[in-house]
């Protein structure tokens, strides 16, 4: 006979592992553009910029008859994931605090908070440094848009 309670098993905890290992794979197949479309042949990053300043261009004259209108796109499954990971690392976290909450094994319902936060802070991360080296890029084509042009 043994003085020590039995601890219930972690089932809450297990699903909530099983929710943030799946959060966290979601966050790093986004992040790594394993199903980024591929582009056509690939254009050099003057063309890119370049393409990038003309539209700038277009939108400030107010004249857009020179481009064509984008197509609408298919199944969009960066954006897919971009919803899917917050909700599986939120549903991780709560299951794995709904596991600690009914005093269940401590192991699991830690790793599925840890994985929970960590899905969501890289996923976090991730659009933080895009958004950054965006505005860099832009503000640098804008900046010099006068020696682009020859104006």
């Amino acid at each position: 006979m043994s003085v020590l309670e039995d601890t219930p098993r972690a089932h809450w905890g297990l699903a909530g592992f099983c929710f943030g290992v799946c959060a966290l794979l979601a966050a790093v197949m986004m992040t790594s553009g394993l199903l980024a479309p591929s582009p056509d042949p690939d254009p050099s990053i003057g063309t890119v910029i370049g393409e990038i300043a003309r539209d700038i261009r277009l939108a400030a004259t107010g004249s857009a008859k020179d481009v064509a209108p984008a197509p609408e796109p298919a199944f969009d499954m960066l954006a897919m994931l971009s919803i899917i990971t917050p909700v599986l690392a939120i549903l991780a976290a709560v299951l794995g605090g709904i596991s600690l909450f009914r005093h269940e094994g401590t192991a699991l319902p830690k790793l599925a908070i840890g994985f929970g936060v960590g899905a969501v802070v890289m996923q976090f991360a991730f659009w933080l440094a895009l958004l950054i080296c965006g505005t860099v890029m832009i503000v640098s084509i804008v900046s010099n848009m006068d020696g682009i042009f020859g104006g």
